[in-house]
């Protein structure tokens, strides 16, 4: 999308009608018809429930269907590297997939001309659509469809919209946004696209990109964003970015965050040459009622880098900064050459910790992705069912 704006009106300059206008009219003279989209229940005014934050278990909310609930309510904790990342590409493939489903029934299923696009859910819950079609700069034609409501009680306002787009030199693209507030000051957005490129019918390479984020009036807030490039010559890469803080302002207990980070990354270039990282960090503002704000910082990361030979180098970081300007670190490192031996160092910063050695070891690393452009492929039915205009 230009500028990554997303097709159609947008939902955070929306008001809904007042009760009583032409709208309130319109809905009253049709028959009261559900949506195939249910739209969010109201909240119940849950309490939000803290759960222990140890950075060397990092907490990270994610919601594989985000509805309107306080953030930070549900936590998937990011322990193994291998097995966190793995897991996390299986959930973000099923949800890739279920968006896409959701998408194209939205898309197909416009309502009668006929009637106005306009209802109330047997819930009370008044709703009202819109369609359209624009074309984009460089000639790509998209088309959407949106839903925007109000709870009842006039507590919660949303909006999901939908789209498809493409052009006649083999680009499609499939998305949605879901978007929403309330009352008690929770505001949330969750945006998906998927897009491909085609030569003479043939894919070429398929991008997936995926952001969620939600915020609350406690000051509490979260942002998790997914990014995917496949291409047929087996290049690949991916990322992933997680965060969440809290009011700096929170008493929290000894060695826990008022801010967490994670963030991940792979690439592949197609001929067994691969790159992966990892980085986790958190901050905890400290003391009371001082003029200067300082701060106490933590992390650990690693990354490894080797070419289609095998021979590379593997290294990680611990550290920790104190909020007078003190600081830690602890490194090691690994140097693979395909001789049958690694070599083995490292130091903290204190002193007290220092070594280096040749140790008999295979190596190993991931030459290709487990899930590669030929899974993308396969698994994105309904992006490539997107028709030229």
């Amino acid at each position: 999308n230009e500028n990554g704006r997303t097709p159609g009106p947008s939902f955070w300059s929306w008001l809904p009608p007042p009760s009583g206008d032409e709208t309130e009219t319109i809905i009253s003279e049709i028959e009261i018809q559900p949506l195939k989209q249910a739209s969010p229940s109201p909240l119940q005014g849950k309490p939000i429930i803290e759960k222990e934050r140890e950075f060397n278990v990092l907490s990270i909310p994610i919601e594989s269907s985000f509805s309107p609930l306080p953030p930070l309510q549900s936590f998937l904790e990011v322990s193994p590297v291998e097995t966190s990342h793995s897991e996390a590409e299986h959930e973000i493939e099923v949800e890739f997939s279920t968006h896409a489903s959701e998408a194209v029934d939205a898309l197909t299923s416009n309502p009668d001309q006929n009637h106005p696009s306009a209802g109330v859910n047997p819930d009370g819950t008044r709703w009202w659509k819109e369609t359209g079609v624009e074309e984009r700069s460089d000639g790509v034609i998209c088309k959407w469809t949106l839903t925007r409501g109000i709870s009842a009680d006039s507590t919660v306002e949303w909006e999901n919209k939908y789209w498809e787009a493409a052009d006649e030199l083999g680009y499609r693209e499939l998305g949605s946004e879901k978007s929403g507030r309330d009352a008690y000051g929770n505001v949330w957005r969750e945006h998906w696209k998927e897009s491909l490129s085609a030569v003479d019918g043939t894919v070429s390479h398929i991008s997936k990109t995926a952001d969620k984020w939600g915020k609350n009036a406690g000051g509490e807030e979260w942002q998790e964003q997914w990014w995917e490039h496949y291409h047929s010559s087996g290049q690949a890469e991916k990322w992933a970015h997680k965060w969440c803080s809290i009011d700096p302002n929170t008493p929290v207990d000894p060695g826990h965050a008022h801010v967490w980070h994670e963030r991940w990354g792979e690439m592949y270039d197609g001929q067994g040459g691969s790159t992966k990282y990892t980085d986790k960090w958190a901050e905890r503002k400290e003391g009371e009622g001082e003029e200067e704000e300082k701060w106490s910082k933590w992390g650990d990361k690693w990354d490894e880098r080797f070419d289609r030979n095998g021979h590379g180098v593997r290294q990680g970081e611990k550290w920790w900064e104190g909020r007078d300007g003190e600081r830690w670190r602890r490194t090691w490192g690994e140097g693979h050459n395909g001789t049958g031996w690694v070599h083995k160092y490292g130091m903290s910063s204190s002193g007290d910790e220092h070594w280096d050695e040749h140790v008999e070891e295979e190596t190993w690393y991931e030459r290709f992705p487990h899930f590669g452009f030929e899974n993308c492929v396969e698994n994105s039915v309904q992006l490539r069912e997107v028709e030229a205009p």
